[in-house]
């Protein structure tokens, strides 16, 4: 159901952005008959550039929500989807997920110009930040320490594990390139719903993988504890 659902959002979010990219280029001015100077993009959708932009925020948002609703159904390990899952403090856990994920993206973009290394080692680092803020319902600041915490000690695992997943999005990728027509209105659906499927995947991946190590602290935490009393 939620790759169905994000499936619709990519295709709403990828119409929006094909038109925001068509004004765009109209706005150049280029010459006429200049090679590959087209201003016409495929599945654009037929509104003005304000409305574009204004339709690309609400879907943002509202992609957002939904990823938070999947992270804390699958955090749970539950199968159905409860009223809590998308009511509880949803306002505030969406500004703080964004901000995670924009303070995380500039960090790791950072780590990647300086040197490659030091790219990877923040990105497995920070990748529980927003995972964490949706399910503990945590700011962006308490998201990223939290993530740095359970990512120390296991980052190879998790580069492991996050390659294995890059990799088959560049599979799916250049198969989706080869097959179909580059440019074309079915190569950006179908790309827009296997991106959805891929999410989904990725999310269900980390949720777990985070899921464990959360689990495994508390564990660790709850022996420690004992053993704190006993010696007392």
């Amino acid at each position: 159901m939620f790759a169905a659902v994000l499936g619709v959002v990519q295709i709403a979010l990828l119409a929006t952005t094909n038109r925001l990219t068509e004004v765009f280029l109209a706005s150049l001015d280029l010459p006429p008959g200049a090679a590959g100077t087209s201003t016409s993009v495929p599945m654009s959708v037929p509104v003005s550039a304000t409305i574009a932009g204004v339709l690309f925020v609400v879907i943002l948002l509202v992609f957002q929500v939904i990823s938070i609703v999947l992270i804390r159904v699958m955090a749970a390990d539950r199968q159905d989807i409860t009223r809590e899952s998308y009511t509880r403090r949803m306002g505030w856990v969406t500004l703080n997920s964004i901000a995670a994920s924009l303070v995380v993206s500039v960090l790791t973009s950072i780590g990647f110009v300086l040197l490659v290394i030091p790219g990877l080692f923040l990105t497995m680092s920070l990748l529980f930040a927003v995972i964490y803020v949706a399910d503990e319902d945590e700011s962006f600041i308490g998201g990223i320490r939290r993530s740095w915490s359970l990512a120390s000690g296991n980052r190879w695992r998790l580069f492991g594990l996050y390659l294995v997943v890059m990799v088959l999005f560049m599979v799916v990728s250049f198969a989706i390139g080869f097959v179909l027509p580059a440019a074309s209105t079915v190569s950006s659906v179908v790309t827009a719903v296997l991106t959805a499927v891929l999410i989904v995947y990725l999310m269900a991946v980390l949720t777990d993988a985070y899921r464990q190590l959360r689990d495994d602290t508390r564990t660790a935490q709850g022996t420690n504890l004992d053993r704190s009393v006993a010696g007392t």
